[in-house]
This record gives C-alpha cells, structure tokens and sequence, in this order.
C-alpha cells in the first residue's frame, strides 16, 4: 500500500469504531486531546505510519503542521497545515498559553487529517444564546460511530 491507502485504510478504521467521547462541558461532550491521540496512534500503529506535529509561525500568524510519514517508505509523507490563534487563559503567562495552543491545535489537524468527525464542533449543532430556548441541539448523543 502507498501512504494515500494507508490513510485511507486508518480513516477506515476509525469511522467502522464505535467511541464514546470522554470530555464534557458546555451542554456538550467532546473528544479529548488524549483521546484522539490515543486513537490516531493506535490506528497509525495497525498501518504503519506515523505523526510529527508542530507548532509554527510565519508571516499570517500561528499554524500547526502536521507530517504524517509511512514507516515501510519513509520518503513518503503527507504534510498538512492548519491556522491557529493563541489560547485566551486568565492567569496563564505566555508559555502555558502557547502550550494550550499547540496541544489543542494538534487536536484539531490530527481530527481533520484522518477525518475524525465531532458534531458538537458543527455551528449548526448549537443553540444560539440568543435564540428561543425551545431548540433543540442537533447533537444530542453522547455515543458515536466515527
């Protein structure tokens, strides 16, 4: 299998798993950083390949870049950015800030590169505060295939 296969095949892999998200907050529940870690290291494990992210800045600001590397070829890689922003936390100096950063933003390009889907993230899934109280949320299952 070529890489673009092997990704294929992890995404696979990922959508046929029935997995509980383990955080929640916010009327919500969500997957944790640890949780897709674990998950994309276990299915990178099972088709040999794996992940280096981190945490860059050019001239537009913040990115995190991710390199997925097939371990059987390891010339051949996929690299994928992702625009990011600084964590807004009260009481945290500017290292605990770019830490929260880099950990969150890796959480979100390791979802979006092997299609790890989260509902709760969807815009259309959440009720506006400012809107009738009556709507109901388009996530109401704490339990998904992905």
């Amino acid at each position: 299998m070529n890489i673009y296969e092997k990704l294929e095949k992890a995404r696979k892999i990922i959508r046929d798993k029935h997995v509980s998200k383990d955080g929640s907050g916010y009327n919500f529940d969500y997957f944790t950083p640890t949780m897709v870690s674990n998950i994309v290291a276990e299915v990178c494990e099972e088709v040999k390949l794996t992940c280096h992210p981190s945490l860059n800045r050019n001239e537009f600001g913040l990115y995190q870049e991710l390199i997925i590397i097939d371990l059987e070829k390891p010339e051949d890689t996929i690299t994928t950015v992702q625009a990011t922003a600084m964590c807004d936390m009260k009481n945290a100096n500017d290292s605990q800030k770019m830490g929260a950063t880099d950990t969150y933003s890796e959480r979100y390009i390791k979802m979006k590169a092997f299609e790890i889907k989260d509902n709760s993230l969807d815009p259309d899934g959440h009720q506006s505060h400012d809107k009738d109280k009556s709507v109901t949320p388009a996530v109401t299952n704490n339990e998904y295939k992905i």
